[in-house]
């Protein structure tokens, strides 16, 4: 009898220890889009690492889980667009840590440009609080 509770004691340590150590290590990274009223009932397609992660209309935003590392996230406006992906914007993910990434416009001409870039925590606390957070993120 005391075999058995040995070896059952045992077997569940070894599946606990062996889970710990076989999670691997994440970061967030928010995804922001509070741009103009230029297209802002058109979706923007997020990428990371050149897959699909979201499709975001105005005044939202969404959160994913990142592997710890080097990635890149890039945008493309959906409705009338030239349908090329922004210039990647290279983040780097620590444990624990949440990153944010803004979409910027910028007007070059009669065109409008959109970019992803990188902001502080302090920056996106303002813009978090009037946007609302998409969960259901429709990649396909």
């Amino acid at each position: 009898m005391k075999t058995i509770k040995f070896l059952a004691v045992f077997a569940f340590m070894l599946t606990t220890s062996l889970n710990v150590f076989s999670q691997t290590k994440t970061g967030q990274v928010y995804l922001i889009r509070l741009t103009g009223y230029a297209g802002s009932a058109v979706n923007y397609r997020f990428y990371i690492d050149d897959q699909l992660t979201c499709k975001l209309k105005n005044k939202s935003f969404s959160i994913h889980d990142l592997p710890v590392g080097d990635h890149t996230v890039s945008v493309v406006s959906g409705g009338l667009s030239n349908g090329k992906k922004s210039t990647p914007l290279k983040i780097t993910v620590v444990e624990g840590k949440a990153n944010y990434v803004s979409v910027v416009s910028t007007e070059a001409g009669y065109v409008n440009k959109i970019n992803v870039q990188e902001i502080t925590q302090n920056s996106a606390e303002p813009i978090l609080a009037k946007t609302k957070q998409k969960t259901d993120c429709q990649t396909k």
